[in-house]
């Protein structure tokens, strides 16, 4: 055969091999990132002519609906103001956001997992029917988070420590999402982010809620026992500086448990540079902490937590002298967690030191009810030996009982918690993270609210009061 035709047959060869891999990539291994992309509004277009699925309340209630208008499907809000950050939106202007995003597959029929009618749909160009979606979200504790943060700003996360279901998930300020399509852009706009889901992507510095999880490590390590004496003077200096407790008070001699009781920095200071950085970190790793906790949302939704210089997260080996990692194991210095691993730090603790994979969705439901997925509970991470959380949670009654979370008590019931006020600037981040019934916990907590004057004991433990009865008050949870 004539060498120019074979180099010729071999060159359409290539080319038409590689517009076969263009093809099979950009149809099969890119389809998934190309649809979700908000600029394709040719798909929301077409999917809006089909009936959305419903996404429900973990008792069958209905969060988002659709009603029929001008040929298209459009969402509907039976329950207002319910989790709105996290559920999202679906918009043919603005795309989709939240659970209607990561959900969509499900909620417009598409899962590959949805069987045979799903299958028929598609090979019969039929409209496919949306499945239901299911949440873990109960409106009783739902509402009241939302009920408690009030006009603040700030968040509750509030999720069951044995299986990781998410109970309630509120941030304010938040907005009407019947109203967003025509208030989108001064949503967007305003100062006070009322479309950021503080609860999941909110990173603050945790202030002395972050304790419990100094006070684990030293516990796991040997560093300390719950009788550990240390002596306070109302200073701790290292390294050039000082560190220094809130309201400038002195202590004297302290234990373990009294210095977790009363918030001691100095004592939490020195137990942290008795850990050394590399330790600490190691355990911030094994509660949670630079790892993104894997709730079924889009990934930028759920922010990871760790230490941060500027909005860049550092590596866990990034250097530190003695004074960070005094101030760090106080909660202070570059430390930044969200609400949702702050309600994971307290839920390890009543767990018996194991965080359960956090999650949103309870199951899917097939148009005709037949279920289709289940979420069934996994441990995430091992944070504590189970002697040692037994341990922390008698510690953290105390700090309930007669410590600074005091207004965290519930009539009958045990309580354990830590309060946490980080300071910034001119105003505080108040915390509150805890558990109930200590004994048998049933719900785990985490509020924070941001620009405050008052301290976590005072401006956020009584609001996890509240959030923590109206679940207990739930013959059924998740």
């Amino acid at each position: 055969m004539n060498k120019a035709i074979v180099r010729t047959f071999m060159a359409l060869a290539v080319l038409f091999a590689a517009l076969i891999v263009n093809v099979v990539y950009i149809q099969v291994i890119r389809a998934g990132a190309l649809k979700d992309k908000p600029q394709n509004r040719a798909r929301i277009l077409q999917e809006a002519r089909v009936e959305r699925g419903r996404i429900l309340a973990f008792d069958g209630s209905v969060i988002a609906g659709s009603r029929k208008a001008d040929g298209y499907w459009q969402r509907t809000y039976p329950q207002g103001r319910f989790a709105p950050q996290t559920v999202g939106y679906s918009s043919l202007r603005y795309g989709r956001s939240g659970l209607e995003a990561s959900m969509d597959d499900y909620l417009t029929g598409q899962a590959a997992d949805l069987g045979l009618r799903s299958w028929l749909d598609r090979l019969l160009d039929r409209d496919p029917e949306g499945a239901d979606v299911r949440l873990t979200l109960v409106p009783a504790v739902q509402k009241a988070a939302r009920q408690a943060l009030g006009s603040q700003t700030g968040a509750i996360v509030a999720l069951d420590p044995v299986t990781g279901a998410v109970m309630a998930v509120a941030s304010t300020p938040d907005y009407d999402p019947a109203q967003l399509v025509d208030r989108f852009a001064q949503l967007s706009k305003r100062k006070s982010a009322p479309l950021l889901d503080r609860a999941l992507q909110g990173l603050y510095p945790p202030g002395s809620s972050f304790k419990v999880l100094t006070a684990g490590a030293a516990l796991q390590t040997g560093v300390a026992t719950p009788e550990t004496v240390f002596e306070d003077t109302g200073t701790y200096r290292v390294s050039g500086g000082k560190v220094t407790n809130y309201g400038d008070e002195v202590f004297g001699a302290n234990t373990l448990t009294e210095a977790l009781t009363y918030s001691i920095n100095t004592t939490f200071g020195k137990i942290g540079n008795e850990l050394r950085g590399k330790r600490l970190i190691a355990h911030m790793e094994r509660f949670g902490f630079w790892d993104r906790p894997p709730l079924e949302l889009p990934a930028s939704m759920v922010r990871i937590s760790g230490r941060y210089d500027d909005d860049a997260l550092l590596p866990p080996g990034a250097p530190m002298d003695p004074l960070a990692v005094a101030w760090a194991a106080v909660g202070q210095e570059q430390v930044l967690a969200t609400p949702l691993q702050m309600a994971l730090v307290a839920a390890a603790v009543a767990n018996g030191g194991r965080v359960m994979s956090p999650y949103l969705v309870d199951r899917v439901l097939t148009a005709q009810g037949g279920e289709v997925r289940v979420t069934k509970p996994v441990v995430w991470k091992e944070a504590l030996d189970a002697r040692y959380a037994v341990q922390l949670n008698e510690m953290m009654q105390q700090v309930v009982d007669v410590g600074t979370g005091t207004a965290a008590a519930l009539s009958g019931i045990d309580v354990a918690g830590k309060t946490g006020t980080a300071e910034r600037g001119d105003a505080n981040q108040a915390w509150f993270i805890g558990f109930a019934p200590a004994q048998a916990p049933r719900v785990a907590v985490a509020v924070t609210i941001e620009d405050t004057p008052g301290t976590g004991g005072a401006v956020a433990a009584p609001l996890a009061a509240a959030v923590m009865r109206a679940a207990l008050d739930e013959e059924r949870l998740p």
